[in-house]
This record gives structure tokens, C-alpha cells and sequence, in this order.
């Protein structure tokens, strides 16, 4: 199974999501309906757990073909799921390829951020989503220029209606980002994502500048500093110092 180690998970999807419509079409010609689903719904569990990089891809694929089967039974006009399908796009951006969800910081997250941003940098929050980490920012604290970036439309134009003029509200990826033009980078990412966004840290951004994630770790770099949020989540606050 090596050629799987290097595609992208969302086309692992598309491949265990195909695997599983043959076998839903074979099992139904000889099983009872709901059994050939739960047979189905459960073998693409299975490979999800063997394919997939993250857990919950795993509960994706179990509920996936169930609610397929489901919706089905109703008369729905296609429309109705091509405007779900564009508004989740819109909302979620292309989650599927990079792999980082929509996260939003919470108030803990935020009160530990701005105590622990240096006096007056040039501050970028990647994968921004609504804003809400630039929002609390320009509120508490006004020494900061402050810059954010978001891919999917639909958080970005949310930002975009909320934000202060005074913060730079970019729509794009946050790796065609020179990170030299910033003094302190946050991110709330993903763990499949914390590789990259280090090789793209540490090539870029200027020594004595600051890196912060919040809850996901750099896999085999350990941070300068831990700052525990004390959360439902047991997040956390990592900190590296270049």
C-alpha cells in the first residue's frame, strides 16, 4: 500500500468513497439494503483507519454512505445539493486539500496570545479564518500592526464586514506569504500542516522574530516555551523563538 502513503487525503477520500459505491452496488444484489450498508459503511471505516492520516476520516467514511443511502429516499431536487456542496466550499475552502479545518480560538487562547506578542511587531494570523484572533487584537492592543490571511470566502468576507480598516485582510494562501514581512507569525492549523508551515518559518522569518501555535506541536522541534490554556481541550500555546 506505499502509493498510498503519498497521495493526498483528499483524494484517499474520493478512492475509499468510489470502493465503497461498487461494493454497496454488488452487496445490494444479494443482501437486505440496510445490511449491505452497514457492511459498506463499516469495510470503509476499516480502510479509513489503514489509509487515512487523521482520526476523523474515520467517522467521515462511517456515516458517509449511510446518509448517501438515506437522502436517497427523498424526492430532493440535485439543485439543493449543488448549493450545499458550493456553500461548503465557499465556507470550508479547499479543506480537503490542504487539510486544515475552519478552528477558532477561544477567549482563553486570546487573552494568553496578546499578553505573549512582543511591544509594537508587524503581527500575521495564518488561516484566519472570521478574524476573531485580529479582532480582539485591535481591540487590546493597539501597538500592534496587524495582518491576517484566509482562503475560504465565506470567513474571509465575514472578516472582511467585521474587521477595523486598520487591519490588512488578505484573500489567499497563507504559503505565497513572505513570512520575512512579519516579526510574529500565529497559527491554529492542523497537525498535518506543522511540518510545512516549519520549513516555511524557518526560511523566512528573521532571527530574533516569533512563532506561535496554539495546540499543535512541530513534530521532532521542541517549542521555547509552553503556555497552557487550561481549556475543555487541554490546548496550549507553543511558542518558538528564531
Amino acid at each position: 500500500m506505499r502509493v498510498f502513503s503519498t497521495m493526498p487525503q483528499w483524494l484517499i477520500f474520493g478512492v475509499i468513497s468510489f470502493a465503497s459505491l461498487l461494493a454497496l452496488f454488488v452487496f445490494n444484489s444479494f443482501l437486505n439494503g440496510l445490511i449491505a450498508v452497514s457492511i459498506v459503511a463499516f469495510g470503509a471505516f476499516l480502510l479509513a483507519v489503514y489509509l487515512h492520516d487523521g482520526a476523523w476520516w474515520r467517522w467521515i467514511h462511517l456515516a458517509f454512505m449511510p446518509l448517501v443511502v438515506f437522502f436517497l429516499q427523498f424526492d430532493i431536487s440535485p439543485n439543493w445539493y449543488l448549493l450545499i456542496l458550493v456553500l461548503s466550499w465557499l465556507i470550508f475552502g479547499k479543506v480537503m486539500v490542504s487539510r486544515v479545518p475552519l478552528y477558532l480560538s477561544n477567549q482563553k487562547a486570546l487573552f494568553q496570545l496578546a499578553e505573549s506578542i512582543p511591544h509594537g511587531v508587524q503581527f500575521l494570523d495564518v488561516g484566519a479564518g472570521t478574524g476573531k484572533v485580529l479582532r480582539y487584537l485591535a481591540a487590546a492592543r493597539a501597538d500592534l500592526s496587524l495582518s491576517g490571511v484566509e482562503h475560504a470566502s465565506i470567513p474571509w468576507l465575514w472578516g472582511k464586514l467585521r474587521l477595523p480598516a486598520s487591519v490588512r485582510w488578505l484573500h489567499k494562501d497563507y504559503q505565497t506569504i513572505d513570512f520575512a514581512n512579519y516579526d510574529c507569525i500565529y497559527a491554529f492549523l492542523s497537525p498535518v500542516v506543522m511540518s510545512d508551515i516549519w520549513s516555511q518559518v524557518r526560511s523566512q522569518m528573521r532571527p530574533g522574530s516569533l512563532f506561535i501555535s496554539n495546540t499543535f506541536v512541530v513534530p521532532g522541534v521542541a517549542p521555547d516555551q509552553v503556555i497552557e490554556l487550561n481549556d475543555w481541550k487541554s490546548g496550549k500555546l507553543l511558542l518558538w523563538r528564531m
